[in-house]
């Protein structure tokens, strides 16, 4: 027997309406098992008093460090996170940072950047290598 394309297409809606829903639902989950929530991710020129500074997603050339700064909030546990940065899509670094349990723990990772113009990215990832984060941020020519 063959359904008409009205019931077929009801089907197709109810089918991708469970599919959201159980993505958004498992989407809850991981974030309420996360240990920490993150506040800020950011990149900048420095990070002067426990603070970034210089925040942008462009630099100039010829900068020499920028700096990931990662504000996290109600940590549950002490954990261990890392920064890794690529540029261009291949890994450059892995800093490994430890958080400890509290309601506020600010830290940062720094990278030299040489003559590397171009595309980056920094993921902060927890020791499972689960994304927790990203930044993106482009170097001039």
């Amino acid at each position: 027997m063959r359904s008409s394309p009205g019931t077929r297409r009801l089907l197709l809606t109810v089918g991708l309406s469970v599919v959201l829903v159980l993505t958004v639902l498992a989407a809850g989950a991981a974030a309420q098992n996360a240990p920490f929530s993150v506040e800020r991710l950011v990149v900048g020129t420095d990070v002067d008093q426990r603070e970034p500074a210089g925040v942008t997603d462009v630099f100039p050339a010829g900068t020499e460090t920028v700096f990931c700064f990662l504000e996290a909030r109600d940590i549950t546990r002490p954990v261990e996170v890392q920064m890794v940065w690529y540029f261009d899509d291949e890994e450059v670094a892995r800093v490994p940072l430890s958080l400890g349990a509290g309601p506020r723990w600010r830290t940062f990772a720094s990278k030299k950047i040489g003559d590397r113009q171009g595309n980056w990215k920094v993921y902060l990832q927890d020791d499972a290598d689960q994304v927790l984060g990203s930044v993106q941020f482009v170097v001039e020519p």
